[in-house]
């Protein structure tokens, strides 16, 4: 009884701190849209190619279940990863460490601190539906066909979710940046192997202990639906956003909920406490002997550099050099240099392979294929575009950076231009063979990413003071690059593009990220 009194007021002192920042209102307003569109039928369910189920307290429920694991499954880890981080960086983890407090308590009050975070914006996208369901819905709401799938398939999922984002924190190498792009891949690779045993028939064969995202146990059944009014259909389940111009309707009135599916979303429940409890075994405890030893180790580099043998002059008279002669003689091309080699600094040699690699391989593709060369490559930097606008915050640089010498007209525009330089160096394959090819789309939608990637990033990261926004922001935006959704194609992916708009869309970034700056500024 102790320990789960320990775990619940752990976990609500940081669910508390959460839901007092700025963000936290931000996201809910996020979900309450996200919750608009499904219930509206933005995103939608259907048999291809124009099969639709009608609208109602099934049908809504589901699609919005699939709509939970889908974009709060993706997104939702990098909402909840950071608490652990958080006591690292604040101290509040060394107060800990001096307590009673044990290393699975601990993971495990994370853990449900996660999970009270994305239940609550399951909640609300499930109120949403409610709500749209009674007054501009369905007739005849069935509550039980509505909230079943949500919180037998899409609460188990959230669950697992949360405990990832403790287990990512309690690894070390992968607390950062890097741990943010294996749970892209990992998500990936989960939702394929969830939707594995999906049928063209719509028979019952699902694999419901593999289907953490319940894409089998759903997409069978509304595909056995459609079957029964449509034998003719060649059957299948797809999930997208693509609009239908005649449909031809089926009644799909719910899952039938067996015994095996039951006990499945139970696994699922424990697997998540098992792996939040797991996360201990890699949880330091916030040991601090590591970083010592690396502090002690760089400050005896420093001391033998520094080292001034006797008669070496220490005691002459030093002076400064003034504030108008440092601004007179700061030359643009050197800062610009300076922050072109800080945005590349610390990468290992077979970081820089892959680069070379890429571009290597926008050179040889075909034409078809060089812009997804291009979208890799410039998807590859990603970690060290995350962390432009945000270094004063991360190094506590703020005092140096915010008092040189007209930091706006100065650091800003070389910070933006040190990434364009880099992003033209590994994009530079692509671009030569759009001259070659005379594909304007292709040049004018290189310029465009040219400008716009960075300025996204820059103002991502003055805004919140944090890389995980524009990293996430912009896995997701590359990844919808893919399939082809033409309002987003910012690079010139297709030839009706409307790369014109994110220039616009950039320089716009950009006066918002130095009116903030400004503002910054002037506060220190």
């Amino acid at each position: 009884m102790k320990s789960l009194t320990i775990i619940y007021h752990m976990a609500r002192a940081d669910f508390l701190e959460r839901s007092r920042r700025y963000s936290f209102l931000v996201t809910i307003g996020l979900v309450l849209w996200l919750g608009y569109l499904t219930a509206s039928g933005q995103f939608r369910m259907r048999v291809p190619p124009d099969y639709l189920g009608i609208i109602n307290s099934a049908w809504i429920g589901a699609t919005m279940t699939l709509t939970i694991t889908f974009f709060l499954g993706w997104v939702g880890f990098y909402l909840v990863k950071g608490s652990v981080l958080r006591d690292y960086e604040t101290g509040v983890g060394q107060i800990m460490a001096t307590t009673p407090l044990s290393k699975p308590l601990y993971t495990i009050g994370k853990w449900f601190s996660n999970f009270l975070v994305l239940g609550i914006m399951v909640i609300v996208i499930t109120l949403i539906g409610i709500l749209m369901n009674i007054f501009l819905g369905t007739e005849d709401f069935n509550l039980l066909a509505f909230i079943s799938p949500i919180l037998l398939i899409a609460f188990p999922f959230m669950a697992i979710v949360a405990a990832l984002a403790v287990s990512f924190e309690t690894i070390s190498w992968l607390r950062g940046g890097f741990g943010n792009v294996v749970y892209f891949f990992l998500f990936m690779i989960v939702l394929i192997v969830s939707a594995e045993g999906l049928t063209t028939s719509g028979d019952e064969s699902i694999q419901p202990y593999i289907d953490i995202g319940g894409w089998q146990i759903i997409g069978n059944s509304v595909t056995q639906a459609a079957k029964l009014t449509y034998p003719d259909s060649a059957g299948g389940f797809a999930f997208s956003i693509t609009p239908l111009e005649n449909p031809n309707y089926f009644i799909w009135n719910g899952i039938e909920w067996s015994g095996e599916i039951l006990l499945s979303r139970f696994l699922f429940l424990t697997i998540s406490l098992g792996t939040g409890l797991l996360a201990a075994v890699f949880f330091d405890r916030f040991d601090t002997s590591r970083i010592l030893t690396r502090k002690r180790k760089k400050q005896k580099e420093m001391e033998n550099v520094e080292s001034i043998p006797k008669g070496s002059g220490i005691n002459k008279e030093l002076h400064l050099t003034s504030f108008v002669q440092s601004r007179s003689k700061l030359r643009f091309m050197t800062l610009l240099m300076t922050e072109f080699k800080l945005l590349i600094k610390g990468q290992r040699w077979w970081w820089y392979t892959i680069c070379l690699g890429l571009i290597i391989g926008q050179l040889f593709s075909d034409p078809e294929n060089t812009r997804s060369m291009l979208l890799l490559a410039w998807t590859w930097p990603v970690l060290i575009l995350g962390g432009f606008g945000n270094r004063e915050v991360r190094f506590n640089t703020r005092q140096i950076v915010f008092s040189a010498p007209d930091p706006i007209k100065n650091q800003l525009p070389a910070t933006v231009l040190s990434a364009m330089l880099f992003l033209a160096l590994i994009g530079s394959g692509a671009m030569i063979r759009f001259i070659i090819a005379g594909d304007s789309i292709g040049i004018f939608g290189w310029l465009t990413g040219l400008l716009f990637i960075p300025t996204l990033a820059i103002t991502s990261g003055v805004l919140t003071g944090s890389s995980k926004t524009f990293e996430v922001l912009y896995i997701v935006w590359m990844y919808l690059l893919t399939q082809n959704i033409r309002s987003i194609d910012f690079m010139g992916m297709s030839n009706d593009s409307p790369w014109y708009f994110y220039i616009g869309l950039a320089l716009l970034l950009l006066f918002i990220t130095i009116l903030v700056r400004k503002r910054q500024i002037s506060n220190h």
